[in-house]
């Protein structure tokens, strides 16, 4: 079977360094890409560098919401966006924008999703995403513990932020 590999060191204490991602990519077949959620460009950019010439098709994903337009400019295939289950729409028209070449767009759309991004400072960014899809009208349930509460403050506040997001033309 396919493997992305993925490197989100918040999560696991350990970062997956460039050099090993393309050895494991060039040395093992069905490793066919990495997820980078570290938040760290520098460290995507090397993985796209390092994996460029292999003889094989690798895909460079952010998993970083913010990152995925510079990703997509550097050479890297696209991302894997927790963003995506709020407003899917808005998430799949920067890679369209950028594939149209109409960066300009891009770069909007890229920058219009700050403000529920932002909003992950209030708690775990799973734990708001599936707050924020529960207020749309998706049931997905709650994340397991102890990620599973937000305050009634931060829910308010994320119905604003959803609110001003809808209003500006997300979907």
């Amino acid at each position: 079977l396919p493997i992305i590999l993925y490197n989100i060191p918040a999560r696991t204490g350990n970062a997956l360094a460039p050099d090993t991602v393309a050895r494991l990519a060039k040395d093992v077949p069905n490793i066919v890409g990495v997820k980078d959620s570290s938040g760290n460009f520098d460290n995507m950019k090397q993985y796209i560098e390092l994996t460029e010439t292999l003889e094989k098709d690798f895909s460079v994903l952010s998993g970083n919401d913010s990152l995925i337009l510079p990703c997509l400019v550097f050479g890297g295939k696209g991302g894997i966006a927790g963003c995506s289950n709020v407003f899917p729409r808005t998430m799949v028209e920067i890679y369209e924008a950028w594939a149209a070449g109409d960066l300009e767009r891009a770069r909007k759309v890229q920058d219009s999703i700050r403000p529920f991004r932002n909003f992950f400072r209030f708690g775990n960014p799973n734990t708001i995403v599936k707050e924020a899809a529960a207020l749309l009208g998706y049931p997905v349930g709650k994340c397991r513990r102890p990620f599973c509460t937000l305050s009634e403050e931060a829910v308010r506040q994320l119905r604003a932020v959803i609110a001003d997001c809808q209003a500006a033309g997300m979907q």
